[in-house]
């Protein structure tokens, strides 16, 4: 008994199989782009950051002689993710606000590529917190904020409290990080105890690094940092819109490293 063959794929229906995955394809870029300009729609405006740095800058003036954390920049404005980076490679500063919703957009959306190629040894990584967003909220969460993990780089792994404040960023704005959150639950979900544990919450208590954060939020104004996020390369700024895809970031470095 014989059976009909099926017949095969026509020239048309290879050029419609064609044509649904180009646009399925140009979707799924769409939806990144869509991401990210939603991530960065959200940047303070302009003009009240400017004021809020301002404000910042002439109010919390800090200390001369203010403790410096674990692998913080000569120039006292950030903290270096990758000191072991090899010298003349591209120099990448991520600005930002841990009260910020595009901060935590973006670092949710492209984070362990930023970190991944600092890892990887493609460029220097600095993170250079800001917190202008206490005056704009009326409240101390972002200095806190950027207190709890500079403390924390004293025991344990600073990009990765970092990572862990964004992770459990408030859904609403303004309602801020409460200090048991940053004391006691992320140092908890990132596996600290014993005298690691009573080491940072001491320096936590003790606001110890509080006065290095207004310095890196003044360092920032100065350097005419007007929102966030903010990617610098090299002292220059990349549009972070002109991303496809997340994991595109190290090469978006890059390629704005060479000028392109």
């Amino acid at each position: 008994m014989s059976s009909k063959k099926p017949a095969g794929p026509t020239p048309a229906s290879n050029r419609r199989a064609q044509m649904r995955a180009q646009a399925e394809a140009e979707a799924r870029r769409a939806r990144t782009r869509k991401i990210v300009i939603t991530a960065l729609s959200v940047v303070v405006v302009a003009a009240l950051v400017i004021g809020g740095l301002v404000w910042v800058q002439s109010r919390n003036t800090p200390a001369a002689n203010g403790a410096v954390p674990p692998n913080a920049t000569a120039a006292g404005n950030g903290i270096v993710v990758n000191p072991g980076a090899a010298d003349g490679k591209p120099v990448v500063e991520l600005f930002f606000d841990y009260q910020c919703p595009g901060c935590g957009s973006l670092e949710r959306y492209a984070g362990q590529y930023i970190l991944g190629g600092a890892q990887q040894g493609d460029y220097q990584l600095i993170y250079r917190p800001m917190i202008f967003l206490d005056t704009n909220l009326r409240n101390d969460s972002s200095l806190r904020a950027a207190n709890a993990a500079a403390c924390y780089a004293e025991v344990g792994d600073y990009a990765a409290y970092h990572q862990a404040v964004f992770n459990n960023q408030p859904a609403q704005e303004g309602q801020g990080y409460t200090d048991d959150l940053l004391r006691n639950q992320l140092p908890a979900q990132l596996g600290t105890s014993g005298d690691k544990l009573t080491q940072f919450q001491q320096c936590y208590d003790a606001g110890t690094y509080k006065s290095f954060a207004q310095q890196t939020n003044t360092a920032a104004a100065r350097d005419g940092v007007t929102g966030t996020p903010t990617v610098h390369v090299n002292g220059k700024n990349l549009d972070l819109t002109t991303l496809s895809a997340p994991d595109q970031f190290p090469a978006a470095v890059a390629k704005a490293a060479a000028g392109q």
